[in-house]
Order: C-alpha cells, then structure tokens, then sequence
C-alpha cells in the first residue's frame, strides 16, 4: 500500500511544495510514499530549488532521500491527466491518491479533480471535504455557479451527499461528532420569510437525525459560532458559503479530501500558483499537513475497514 502522489501542473507550485515537505518527513513516512512524474519538470523544480538529486529508473533520490518513483512519457495528453490517471489505477489497488495543484484547463470537459471523479467513477454524489486541525468543513456542492444553486440541490441530491459523507466517515472511522448544516438563505430563511429552500434542509435533517447527530438549518453567518469541538462537522451548501470560512480562518493549512470514491484522495488545499513557479518562495506547509493526513488514512484505512484521524 502506497499513498501515490501525481505531479499536477508543471508550470505550479505541487512539485516545489512536495519535494520541501518530503524532506521534513521521517524515512519510515516517505517509504510509504510514490511520486508519479515526468522526469523533466521534477529536473526543472529541483534545479530552481537548487537540491542535488539523482534520477533512477525506478526512483529519485533527493538530498539523500530516496523516493520511490514512477517515471511517464506520455505526452498525448497534459502531464496532470497523466500522472492522475495513473494515480487513479495503482491506487484502487489499495492505495490512497494524493493529487498536487493543477488548473481546470488540463482536464478535457470537466473544472476539476471532483468533477471528473464524479462523472468517471458515475457517482455525483462524490463530497469535497476540507480538514484542518482546528475545522472540519463538508461542502453540498461546489464549482457551480450561484443562480443554479437552488435548482442544483434538490432534497434528494442534499440527502444523498451528506448520507455519503457520514458513511465514509463512519467506515473511516474517523471521529465526527456533531453535525451541523447551514441554510439556503440569509437568517436560514426566516421559517419562509426569505425563501422556501431552508424546507428541504429540515426534511433532510429530520431524515438523517435517526441515525446522527444531524442540526441544522443553521444561518450561514453565524453557524461557526455553534461549533463546539474540532471535530464537529460544518456542512455548507455551496463553495464560497463554507470556503470563505475555512481559508480565513486556516489559510492554506488545509486538506481537501473527496469522500465516496474506491480509496481515499487527498490534496493540498491551494492551486497552482503560477507566478511562484521557479522561485523557492511557495509555502510548502499546506501541503505537509495534507501528505500527514494521506500517511494517517493509508495506516488506519485500509479501503475504509480500519481507518481513524487525529487532528
């Protein structure tokens, strides 16, 4: 079992912040730990970082760090379809993928990683997670625009991600407590004063309190102040809604984990930074944080059978 980490964007930061928090790590962590890159854009972060490396067949060692490698060639598509691709099918083989930032033009038809999962693996039921130490954010929906918000999520479709999202929690053993949602609308609607979509969020909270511990709607802009531990669960219905609140608060020291597919996917929660490339100035720290929580999933998880976080 390995936790396969594709290279992402050659112009980003993925590869400069990978190498950085690969040397923090202890040689027990990185043994569990599988890059799958292209020779030449590893050569090009590495020189601008100015680390003396040699390149293997089979691996890349690094400031005297081995790291076990997996070399592409495939130049038929963008770099990042290849190497995730390939990420994809070593890691139903129990492993966990771990995806560094690219940008949406480098998937054909889809904005992004969660997107083409849903539409690959045909489950758009597919939840985008964020976990940090200190907030654990559960968003309904994602790269939409806001007029289809309320269109897009229908009872059925809010019930059927968040009842995934518990699941996954649950097989990963991973120890959310409370669960709170946030309305559609301002003030959660006023009991219909301001719109009538906050209904379907009560039926869906009536449905799943049976079985969890489910609350809501909670108004927007004010549901963080009903959190009471690290581990309490904040469900927000679209991006920016709970986004805005989790990279205020923890900047990019965040993981963004999808639930629902064959094996866990973890990212760092940041992009490609493009006007960083080449200059050993990005923040590798997001990044660290997020491979930790890949290691963690990898040693606990097992596919969803012994799996357990620790913030």
């Amino acid at each position: 079992m390995k936790v396969y980490v594709t290279q992402g964007h050659e112009s980003g930061i993925g590869l400069e912040v990978f190498f950085k928090s690969i040397l923090l790590m202890d040689n027990s962590e990185v043994d569990q730990i599988c890059l799958i890159a292209y020779k030449v854009s590893v050569q090009n972060t590495l020189q601008a970082l100015n680390l003396p490396f040699i390149i293997h067949d089979k691996s890349i060692v690094v400031c005297g760090t081995l790291i076990e490698t997996v070399w592409l060639t495939d130049l038929s598509v963008s770099q990042s379809f290849a190497t995730l691709i390939e990420g994809m099918k070593r890691s139903e083989k129990r492993g966990v993928l771990f995806t560094l930032p690219t940008s949406k033009d480098q998937f054909p038809g889809f904005p992004g990683h969660t997107e083409y999962f849903r539409s690959f693996y045909k489950k758009p039921e597919l939840g985008m997670f964020f976990s940090s130490p200190d907030l654990q954010v559960l968003l309904i929906s994602d790269h939409i625009p806001l007029e289809k918000i309320s269109s897009t999520l229908t009872e059925k479709v809010i019930f059927d991600r968040l009842n995934l999202a518990l699941k996954t929690f649950k097989s990963w053993k991973w120890p959310i407590e409370s669960v709170l949602i946030a309305g559609f609308n301002p003030h959660a609607g006023e009991g219909g004063m301001i719109g009538k979509e906050d209904e379907r969020i009560q039926k869906v909270v009536k449905n799943l309190s049976k079985s969890h511990q489910v609350k809501g709607p909670y108004p927007g802009d004010t549901m963080l102040l009903e959190k009471k531990s690290p581990n309490d669960l904040l469900v927000y219905l679209y991006h920016d809604q709970g986004l805005g609140i989790f990279k205020g608060l923890q900047g990019f020291v965040g993981a963004n984990i999808t639930l629902g597919l064959p094996y866990p996917r973890v990212s760092p929660d940041h992009g490609t930074s493009f006007g960083l490339y080449g200059k050993n100035a990005a923040d590798y720290r997001g990044c660290e944080f997020a491979l930790k929580e890949a290691l963690k999933l990898l040693n606990r998880n097992s596919h969803g059978k012994n799996s357990g976080h620790q913030s």
